[in-house]
């Protein structure tokens, strides 16, 4: 079967897309890329099979296998629900949507046989799941967590940084953890026009995450920290440090995962559209945690703490 991909947006983090999805066809993971932008200078120097202006001539000029949608957040909803009518697989990027009522009313309306993956790449880091396995063989516990991802790279125009930075701290957090978002308690929430640094606490476990742009240098770190062991992940280079204790003064144990994340997600829907079964990655109950998480937390209904 020849597998056609449609990737809907061209944009910085379009681009990165467009690189994987080149990379996986010349790998033979696909057969066709047709890239898709309202901007025409976004379309200039992208290599694909055919370039469109619109979601609408793609949709009906091509035999899609299934599209990804990689376009500003409150766009998303919009174009995956043309690409769902088309009964195709879709990729959404983080967030969903914009707004949590409509996630809601999205999620609810889907049809039963839908085929959707959301873009949280993390769950697809070769280390994270290298912790994830530790916790659930429980040769790790959790007393803290601390996300960090701070970049020097400038704030994207109409960008946040809870739902674009925070929240694979907050994914991230859930994941592990494997309870609900709304189960924890805010203990800290200060949040910039660049930069968000959250604590949440539920009786056992401390959550800490901070993020920013135009921070003064890059910063890719996830810490677990045990009651016995801790475990420190650089989610940019792939080093993974294990250490017991409080890791002062110990000789830790290096494991390294050469993962590329994003590939690793396309991979996985790849296989999914091909093998099935349907369904949405995270699951539904997850993306409604977080959503509702967002919302009541935004800047506009949050209050000092």
């Amino acid at each position: 079967m020849s597998i056609t991909i449609g990737l809907v947006g061209c944009g910085r983090w379009g681009k990165v897309h467009h690189a994987t999805l080149t990379s996986l066809k010349k790998q033979g993971h696909l057969d066709r890329l047709v890239v898709c932008d309202i901007d025409e200078h976004a379309l200039e120097g992208v290599v694909a099979d055919r370039h469109y202006r619109s979601i609408e001539e793609m949709l009906a000029q091509e035999q899609l296998t299934g599209v990804a949608v990689v376009t500003p957040p409150e766009t998303h909803l919009d174009l995956a629900r043309q690409v769902v009518a088309a009964n195709l697989p879709v990729f959404v990027e983080k967030p969903l949507g914009s707004n949590s009522e409509e996630e809601v009313d999205f999620l609810a309306t889907l049809p039963e046989n839908t085929t959707m993956m959301v873009g949280y790449l993390l769950r697809h880091h070769a280390g994270l799941k290298r912790i994830k396995s530790a916790i659930e063989d429980h040769a790790l516990n959790i007393k803290t967590i601390s996300y960090r991802r701070r970049t020097t790279r400038q704030k994207p125009d109409g960008a946040d940084p809870l739902s674009t930075l925070a929240v694979h701290g907050l994914d991230t957090a859930r994941y592990l953890l494997g309870t609900s978002l709304a189960r924890l308690d805010v203990m800290k929430l200060e949040i910039t026009t660049s930069s968000a640094n959250i604590w949440l606490r539920d009786p056992s476990s401390l959550i800490t995450i901070d993020v920013a742009w135009e921070a003064e240098e890059e910063q890719r770190t996830l810490v677990v920290q045990g009651s016995t062991s801790g475990v420190v992940l650089d989610f940019g280079t792939g080093e993974v440090v294990w250490h017991d204790g409080d890791g002062v003064g110990q000789s830790p144990v290096v494991e390294r995962f050469p993962s590329l994340p994003l590939e690793e997600q396309w991979r996985s829907f790849l296989r999914r559209m091909a093998d099935g079964p349907p369904g949405i990655v995270p699951e539904t109950v997850s993306l409604l945690d977080v959503s509702a998480w967002l919302a009541h937390n935004s800047p506009m209904e949050s209050h000092p703490r």
